[in-house]
């Protein structure tokens, strides 16, 4: 009898919350586009096993994923937008609309107030809430996940995903410092000290040489912590080109040092900083040492806690929200997660890394250090629309801890590497100490900083553009392999990739169709000294001769008026 009395209490708390949360009965049809369906087993008993043996006092840390953003029809959708239409810098937009994305769409509105106060309701303590995942990251009691999950608004509940960072494992013959090549280090404009050998593999002193050092792009870096007064940064900060600063742990805007952090916390991210944009002569150069730059202090490393993945998409939301054009970040998370996961369609931080790269961001993210097991990767390295990045010998040689692909679909991976063994690096020891590092942390922002360089030599780029650019120019890029991936990049060659430009046969005024204007463009070419078909001169060859004729034109307008034949594309 009570087991039935109980069944009946929760079925009618549950109608009661539906109406409370939607403001409707429960018989109304909400719009798909805004509604995703509850999960046919919104907690899963692996995921309770899980968090069971992972709980502390009895608590859990937990994504709740919800089934919609508290309207479920166009007119609130509509509203909701205008509300929120401020969430994004002008450059953020800007960004955005070059990549085909000109509104606010759902992702980028609020997860619903109403819901999270409900979830406060059961005692849960708010981590954060993640707008593009329409979730909330909470720690609550164990007891309670059922009943949560069972909320009408509930999608799923997820354990959060920790991150403890691998340190590399060196041979012998890695460990050996690499020597500079002092006569090659002279034939360049900059001093670049040790640094060099790490920039002059992938070819970075050349663009230097030439006016490429990534001015204009917005760099932002996700890590431990940063020592922001070290010498390595002073042009950075002395120029105003550290645009922002957010600590995710304490939740301030210090990425330094502070009481409650051990005396390393600002150590691995001041050294993954400066090897994309560190500046001391005649000791360091980063890559991008003229970018602009966004830091992010993601990971808590206090007593060997672990870092959680909720903090690296609060990040990411954000300095997308400012207008970053690629981030760096050197995590792979693992945890609860199996193999099966890493196929770029699962984990939090792959969903939301291929949301930032649909938005415009380039990321670069290290592989990991799990090498030379096959595959060794975490997420979001599985990501499919970012670069993930393996560790090389200063000569050449796959560092034996650079993490393998394939990726459980069955993707190559990394994508490129760089040099990951003794780079250069600034210490936070003091704003004066240098040093050398070893592991993909360091070979991930090498590349960030070489991609921004390709990318301000070509700003009308896309992010997927320079991603293409940098792994079909890299040293294996004829036979990619899951252990450098595309290989070694080569930052000059990449920054002067060609891209074959689209065009439509017929079009030789390149105004997208093809009209009788095309005719008229093609005569004033042939006769009047007018401007060539445009973007390639073989646009006009409609008839593919060999050459641009008064024949082209007639078999223009033979195909306009007449029915003939369609212009052909002599190159395909």
């Amino acid at each position: 009898m009570r087991s039935i009395v109980s069944a009946v209490f929760l079925a009618g708390l549950m109608l009661v919350s539906a109406i409370v949360v939607y403001g409707k009965s429960s018989s109304s049809q909400p719009d798909m586009r805004f509604f995703t369906p509850k999960a046919a087993e919104p907690l899963t008993a692996g995921a309770v096993d899980f968090l069971q043996q992972r709980q502390t006092d009895g608590k859990a840390d937990v994504w709740v994923f919800f089934t919609d953003k508290g309207f479920t029809d166009g007119d609130s959708f509509q509203r909701a937008k205008l509300a929120h239409n401020q969430l994004l810098t002008e450059r953020a937009l800007a960004r955005r609309a070059k990549h085909g994305i000109n509104e606010i769409r759902l992702r980028d509105l609020p997860v619903s107030d109403r819901y999270v106060s409900h979830l406060a309701s059961f005692g849960a303590e708010i981590r954060r809430n993640s707008k593009w995942l329409n979730a909330a990251a909470v720690t609550v009691d164990i007891d309670k996940l059922e009943m949560i999950a069972g909320q009408p608004f509930v999608q799923r509940i997820e354990p959060i995903a920790r991150y403890h960072r691998v340190e590399p494992e060196l041979s012998k013959a890695e460990v050996v410092p690499p020597p500079v090549d002092r006569s090659a280090l002279e034939a360049h404009s900059l001093a670049y000290g040790a640094s060099f050998t790490q920039l002059d593999q992938i070819n970075v002193p050349i663009c230097h040489d030439s006016g490429y050092t990534g001015a204009g792009m917005l760099i932002a870096v996700f890590d431990t912590g940063f020592r922001t007064s070290h010498s390595a940064f002073a042009n950075i900060v002395s120029e105003g080109r550290l645009i922002a600063q957010y600590d995710f742990i304490f939740d301030d805007a210090v990425v330094d040092n502070e009481a409650e952090d051990v005396s390393s916390a600002w150590s691995h991210g001041t050294s993954t900083w400066s090897d994309i944009g560190g500046e001391r002569p005649g000791t360091l150069y980063g890559a991008a040492f003229d970018a602009e730059f966004i830091v992010c202090k993601t990971e808590d490393v206090r007593s060997e806690t672990q870092v959680e993945e909720d903090n690296w998409v609060a990040a990411l939301e954000f300095v997308d929200s400012i207008g970053a054009d690629i981030v760096s970040s050197s995590l792979s998370y693992s945890d609860w997660y199996t193999s099966s996961d890493y196929d770029g369609n699962t984990c939090v931080t792959t969903v939301a890394a291929d949301m930032a790269a649909e938005n415009g961001i380039l990321i670069c993210n290290s592989a990991g250090n799990a090498g030379p097991t096959s595959p060794s990767l975490g997420a979001p390295a599985d990501a499919d629309s970012i670069i993930t990045v393996g560790a090389v010998t200063s000569s050449g040689t796959l560092a034996s801890f650079s993490s393998r692909g394939p990726t459980f679909d069955g993707r190559i991976k990394p994508e490129v590497c760089a040099m990951g063994v003794s780079a250069t690096v600034a210490s936070s020891a003091g704003d004066l100490s240098y040093s050398s590092s070893s592991g993909t942390s360091f070979s991930c922002p090498i590349t960030a900083g070489a991609a921004a360089v390709v990318w301000a030599a070509n700003p009308g780029w896309t992010n997927m553009q320079v991603r293409e650019a940098l792994m079909q120019t890299a040293s294996n890029a004829a036979t990619p392999d899951n252990n450098y991936g595309w290989g070694i990049i080569d930052t000059w060659a990449a920054l002067n990739y060609y891209f074959a430009p689209a065009y439509i046969p017929g079009d030789a005024d390149g105004n997208g169709s093809v009209s009788v204007g095309d005719a008229v463009y093609l005569v004033n070419y042939i006769f009047g000294g007018g401007p060539e078909p445009w973007p390639v001169l073989e646009v006009g060859d409609f008839d593919c001769s060999g050459a641009i004729t008064i024949g082209d034109v007639v078999y223009l307008i033979n195909y306009i008026f007449g029915g003939g034949p369609a212009p052909q594309d002599c190159n395909a």
